[in-house]
């Protein structure tokens, strides 16, 4: 498996809250997350960070537990804990109140990924040429799209795009959603903030991951994002399956 991140604080935000991790686990499987704070400059920042030390600390003492079977549950526990992490945080410091921070965990072993998220970054499938969307957004357009409102086109530009209906810390419950897809030798997964997405259309991420080199892709993808515009911090993640096992 190889692994390739970046963030950047992108063209218009004075400081990046975006925060992204990674990392090898036993047995040839593989961790990713990507984390968008919100709630203020320091609210923001803490949010992320936060939830993405936990969520790491929480894969690395306790994924051996995690039998066949049980990535779902184990997922859904590690945004569980950085969730009670950031709200415990906001409810007791006043410069950090109402900070939160959307999240989407992969964790890749015995041929599938499988994802936990909360709030609207994104997790993709490259394969042959065409970019699938393995999750699907907590937000205020997305409902309006699910329920036939407003269309997935209109959806693109609306002025109320950046509402999120889930995200860790806001509340001291977590609903989380789980989801899981088989993979295929030279499969990429894509793990993104929304400063990504935003930016960039479906079609101009397809024609980057076909052209671009495999470790050269975050540093492609935030250039773009910025020469369209930038507004937004922007990460991106990603991850090439080199054998299944």
């Amino acid at each position: 498996m190889k692994l390739a991140g970046k963030t950047d604080v992108g063209r218009v935000r004075q400081e990046n809250q975006d925060d992204y991790r990674a990392g090898e686990l036993p047995g040839g499987a593989v961790w990713a997350l990507v984390c968008d704070g919100m709630g203020g400059a320091k609210g923001g920042r803490e949010a992320s960070q936060g939830a993405c030390n936990v969520i790491e600390q929480v894969f690395q003492e306790q994924y051996a537990q995690c039998g066949a079977g049980q990535e779902g549950a184990f997922l859904k526990k590690a945004l569980i804990s950085a969730n009670r992490y950031v709200f415990n945080k906001a409810a007791h410091e006043e410069s950090l109140a109402g900070m939160g921070t959307t999240a989407v965990c992969a964790l890749v072993r015995s041929g599938r990924v499988y994802l936990c998220h909360a709030g609207d970054s994104r997790a993709y499938l490259y394969r042959d040429g065409r970019l699938a969307q393995l999750t699907h957004d907590h937000s205020y357009v997305q409902e309006l799209v699910d329920c036939g409102t407003i269309t997935v086109e209109e959806a693109e530009h609306h002025p109320q795009k950046n509402i999120i209906t889930k995200a860790l810390g806001v509340d001291y419950r977590l609903d989380s959603e789980f989801t899981t897809a088989p993979l295929q030798k030279g499969d990429i997964l894509l793990l993104c903030s929304d400063g990504l997405t935003n930016a960039v259309p479906k079609e101009q991420l397809e024609q980057l991951l076909r052209t671009g080199k495999f470790y050269d892709l975050p540093d492609l993808l935030i250039r773009t994002a910025n020469e369209n515009g930038g507004p937004d911090n922007i990460t991106a993640l990603l991850l090439c399956v080199e054998e299944v096992r």
